[in-house]
């Protein structure tokens, strides 16, 4: 397997195999998906009876218009910033499970309405390093009268437990197209001069009286210049061992970051293997 990496942004990735096939990069592709730890909100608490402003005097209704699980489901999705170097699994960790800096993050949200609170309002309780970087989530509205004042704790986990560990989106493969024209006798210049127009990938032109391949990377396998020419005149086929892998991540973590915990995690998960395998022989 080769690989060269096309894209790579903070929070998303283009990659080329080639002399691969497609079992082994959706290999990569659930390592990414279930594999890749990250932090997310785990435990919410949320302040019983009325909350009154010192500045005011008002007191406010602590409710919202959600159910206090829709809140604390929506919490739990928000992308926490996780340092794989610095937090650890609670039961991996030296506190012993009991709650300490290295693997747990502490939030806070103290909102009066009328107001939308958003992710921007949950604040962590010490490093600002930790603040959530998509700050225009929204999570709930208040009403004039209501008021949310909530402690969130965020722990480490995989999206093996749930969902809202998962650190990889969107992630899928393709295979590099090849897409050749060879005019059968049959084939007018009118079945082929309308090829181009059809192609949402602008693979083609119409130059010199001829149909030429001007953007063969473009082509999205849609079939449509294969249906339109009835005669055979192009062909259009996947390589197999030459594939695109395209992944995002939610931005609790950079994409460089979850590709190479998840490579490295697949390679020891290979190599425990395969050392289980010469056990038993």
């Amino acid at each position: 397997m080769e690989m060269n990496i096309d894209e790579l942004r903070p929070h998303a990735s283009r990659i080329h195999f080639t002399k691969t096939s497609a079992s082994q990069i959706n290999a990569i592709r659930r390592a990414l998906l279930s594999d890749v730890p990250k932090m997310a909100i785990d435990d919410v608490e949320f302040h019983l009876g009325p909350i009154r402003d010192e500045a005011t005097g008002k007191d406010y209704d602590s409710s919202t218009s959600l159910f206090d699980e829709n809140v604390a489901l929506r919490m739990g999705l928000l992308p926490i910033p996780t340092d794989l170097k610095q937090f650890r699994f609670k039961d991996k960790c030296v506190c012993k499970g009991e709650g300490c800096a290295n693997c747990q993050i502490v939030y806070s949200i103290d909102k009066k309405g009328p107001c939308t609170v958003y992710s921007s309002d949950v604040v962590p309780m010490g490093d600002t390093k930790l603040t959530i970087s998509e700050p225009n989530i929204p999570i709930v509205r208040l009403g004039s009268d209501q008021a949310l004042l909530v402690y969130a704790t965020a722990v480490m986990g995989t999206a093996r437990t749930h969902a809202k560990w998962q650190v990889a989106q969107s992630a899928g493969l393709g295979y590099q197209p090849h897409v050749s024209v060879a005019r059968a006798k049959e084939c007018s210049d009118g079945c082929l001069k309308k090829i181009p127009t059809l192609c949402p990938g602008k693979v083609f032109s119409w130059t010199d009286g001829k149909l030429k391949v001007v953007n063969e990377n473009g082509c999205v396998f849609c079939e449509a210049c294969e249906k339109s020419c009835s005669h055979g005149s192009i062909k259009v086929e996947g390589d197999p061992t030459d594939i695109h892998f395209d992944f995002e991540t939610d931005s609790s973590m950079t994409a460089r970051e979850a590709l190479r915990f998840a490579l490295n995690d697949l390679r020891r998960r290979l190599e425990e293997l395969r050392d289980a395998v010469v056990s038993i022989g």
